[in-house]
């Protein structure tokens, strides 16, 4: 159907619009963070330039799964599909769109202090590095239910009934939303915990148990919105 193809392109579009908002700001951070560094350290440029490049590569993960969303939903094969299918890729385009935002400037956070430590103390440059990666890592668990939800929506061919349409929707607002959060938090909480390795690195063992905990309770609201999308989805 003719709408169903409308819907695709809609879909498409919204996931990358959204998808790139998160990704590009917390990049633009950590180059902002670097390049005061640099100001402050010139001669620890290498270190500088090396790390920037890895936290920007991680933060731009959002993004990637936003775009491999978008041509999933674009050249997908959606003939003879029923109206209810077009609006599941609608729903599809809003998950991974909404989902991303709040990863993709999460990771930048973690990133930007790295740059601060290291302009303090360049030879703690590896350490930081470290920390960051795992602190990075941890903020894209919210970009990863989105995508997991989005994938199942975009495969999905769900009964022609006005409830069914409403409860795809729903899930996708539900796990596209509720991702933002958790992102956004995860970041904080690895934005001060690489502060304070950059401060005491000898306590890095600490700091990153202290981190993950803390991580893995800003997470719960992500599994609540993960549970809640799959019952609209399965259920409803």
């Amino acid at each position: 159907m003719e709408f169903v193809a409308v819907a695709s392109v809609l879909g498409a579009g919204i996931a990358i619009g959204l998808g790139a908002i998160g990704s590009a700001v917390g990049e633009g951070y950590i180059a902002m963070k670097a390049v005061e560094a640099l100001g402050r350290q010139p001669n620890a440029g290498g270190k500088i330039l090396r790390t920037m490049i890895i936290g920007q590569a991680i933060t731009e993960t959002a993004a990637i799964f936003a775009l491999v969303m978008a041509l999933v939903l674009l050249f997908g094969n959606n003939e003879g599909a029923e109206v209810a299918k077009g609006y599941a890729l609608i729903a599809a385009g809003i998950t991974i769109g909404c989902g991303t935002v709040g990863s993709g400037f999460g990771a930048g956070l973690p990133g930007g202090s790295t740059m601060e430590g290291i302009g303090r103390n360049p030879e703690n440059s590896d350490t930081l590095t470290v920390q960051m990666v795992i602190g990075q890592a941890v903020t894209q668990t919210s970009t990863i239910f989105a995508l997991t939800v989005s994938l199942i929506l975009a495969t999905l061919t769900p009964e022609n009934t006005v409830v069914k349409i409403f409860a795809i929707l729903g899930a996708g607002f539900a796990m596209g939303l509720g991702a933002v959060g958790p992102g956004i938090g995860d970041g904080f909480v690895a934005k001060n915990a690489n502060t304070a390795v950059g401060r005491r690195p000898e306590q890095m063992g600490l700091l990153t148990r202290t981190m993950i905990i803390g991580q893995a309770v800003t997470e719960t609201t992500d599994i609540y919105s993960l549970v809640v999308a799959l019952i609209l989805i399965f259920v409803v």
